[in-house]
């Protein structure tokens, strides 16, 4: 009976085996929870300051006086969400919820850049301004034209947000649907509120040619990673 024990020194080799395991994995949890901290702390900078910086350069003269604070508020929650969300990392296997919020927060981050950018915070009236927007709204509309206008737009900023966010992580091509309703989702209180004023076919529009642009840019980005990374 004594001679099948486990002797004492076994017990305490795999005793200490099993801790120093358990003592790495935390330390490098710690690490990838730090560096991931920091990333997140970047990223919703960046998105919080687009998101201001959208809603801060739009003259409000013709809106109600509770349109800034209820978009505003809107804008805060979405944020709050789609941060929990990527730092946490909280995820399926089947469910990339992290990675998705990761790549909405990245592309309204680029949108805010972008907004900044324009020359005129009526972003609707500078693209009607242009030779093609201005050719668009005469042939076709003003909706139709703003469906080619968040087609276009949001189409760079699901690319480039999905390379920049896929390439941060381990790579592997993501399905575009989730992350394009994550930018969609943080993009359309700055939609609305920029369309206030016009008609629901101007919004209908609009958003309908942001969530077509971000499902074929995210499409388009994580490609694009794919392709870099074989190389």
């Amino acid at each position: 009976m004594d001679e099948q024990q486990t002797p004492t020194e076994l017990r305490e080799g795999v005793r200490s085996g099993i801790l120093g395991a358990l003592q790495l994995d935390v330390e490098q949890r710690g690490g990838r929870t730090a560096r991931r901290l920091i990333l997140a702390g970047l990223i919703g900078v960046a998105g919080a300051l687009g998101a201001t910086l959208l809603v801060a350069g739009h003259p409000f003269g013709h809106h109600a006086p509770w349109h800034l604070a209820a978009f505003s508020t809107l804008w805060a929650g979405l944020l709050i969400v789609a941060l929990a969300i990527a730092l946490l990392d909280i995820r399926t296997p089947s469910v990339p919820l992290a990675r998705s919020a990761s790549i909405g927060l990245v592309g309204l981050g680029i949108a805010g850049v972008c907004g900044l950018a324009c020359p005129d915070p009526h972003f609707l009236d500078w693209w009607s301004s242009t030779p093609i927007g201005g050719e668009l709204t005469r042939g076709v509309g003003l909706g139709l034209s703003a469906l080619c206008f968040g087609l276009v737009t949001t189409l760079v900023f699901g690319a480039v947000s999905a390379l920049l966010a896929i390439g941060a992580s381990e790579g592997v091509p993501t399905r575009p649907l989730l992350p394009a309703a994550m930018l969609v989702l943080l993009l359309s209180p700055g939609v609305v509120l920029q369309a206030v004023g016009t008609s629901a076919g101007v919004i209908l529009g609009w958003i309908v040619g942001t969530a077509a642009g971000s499902y074929a840019g995210v499409a388009i980005g994580s490609h694009l990673n794919a392709v870099i990374r074989s190389r």
